[in-house]
């Protein structure tokens, strides 16, 4: 993968993980509060467990991991049938998504004591909330928790998607190897010298 296809690449993940975080966001402070409203006064209880907002972050949590998962998988079988996959770049890629997913936090509590950006660190880190909830660990801990969780288990797909794919398709790792390996021109080269310098001693 070329310089310009990776930032490409890095760009538009990161891109999906922010609109997956809103969506989660959305599922849990609108879209089930509103289920809930429209609910038999006899469903007290399922009413009750989907208005609780460490339910709805966890279930929101679930949603956006699973997404990114799959997404991963899918990444990761592409890449292995176009010949591009590699370790190093789906790390760098998941370093730079948690890098710029973290860097927001560290400032809460500063824009927090000012009374701004309420509704950005809401939606953003509202997946990450239900570690906050049962934890009661510091605000950049839980989302360097929440989203490193994610961003492993895509890794994981990643790799995992590789493993089945070249199961399927031996040949990758033959070619994989052949491209790694030195070109015989150059190995023939090189003995060429060593054959000459051995003749002129």
């Amino acid at each position: 993968m070329d310089s310009l296809k990776m930032l490409i690449y890095i760009a538009a993940r990161i891109g999906l993980m922010i609109l997956l975080c809103v969506f989660g966001a959305f599922i849990g402070v609108i879209l089930f509060p509103a289920i809930c409203s429209v609910m038999p006064g006899s469903w007290e209880g399922i009413k009750h467990f989907m208005t609780d907002s460490t339910n709805m972050s966890i279930i929101s949590f679930a949603v956006t991991t699973i997404i990114m998962v799959r997404l991963f998988y899918n990444d990761g079988k592409l890449h292995s049938a176009y010949e591009e996959w590699s370790s190093v770049m789906i790390s760098t890629v998941l370093l730079f998504m948690l890098f710029i997913y973290f860097v927001p936090a560290i400032f809460y509590e500063s824009f927090n004591a000012e009374g701004k950006g309420k509704v950005f660190y809401l939606v953003l880190y509202y997946v990450s909330q239900w570690l906050r909830d049962m934890g009661e660990m510091p605000y950049t801990v839980s989302v360097l928790i929440g989203m490193g969780m994610t961003l492993f288990l895509c890794f994981a797909a990643y790799i995992i998607a590789f493993r089945i794919y070249i199961k399927k398709h031996p040949v990758i790792l033959k070619q994989m190897a052949q491209r790694a390996a030195p070109p015989e021109d150059e190995e023939d080269d090189e003995e060429g010298e060593d054959d000459n310098i051995s003749a002129d001693e």
